[in-house]
């Protein structure tokens, strides 16, 4: 497995996901370095849902500290929680 890099901030992860993607989707690459540009992929997925799910626990930590217990998902088709 190819050595971790230093993890990127969320929007430096998302756009370099983004990339990846592309190249991924394209195919004009060899099967080893779509299997590399993969497991960047990976990598940079597990950086994103690792800094989402911090955010969300400060999140909820702020609303318990303003006396808000409970997180009310979000409705993206109403645009209501």
């Amino acid at each position: 497995m190819a050595a971790r890099q230093k993890k990127l901030d969320y929007e430096a992860a998302v756009k370099e996901l983004e990339s990846v993607v592309e190249k991924l989707e394209d195919g004009d690459i060899s099967l080893e370095q779509s299997l590399k540009l993969y497991e960047r992929g990976v990598l940079l997925t597990r950086d994103c849902q690792e800094s989402l799910q911090a955010a969300e626990q400060k999140v909820k930590m702020l609303m318990q500290q303003s006396g808000q217990d409970v997180l009310v998902d979000f409705d993206p088709e109403t645009g209501e929680s």
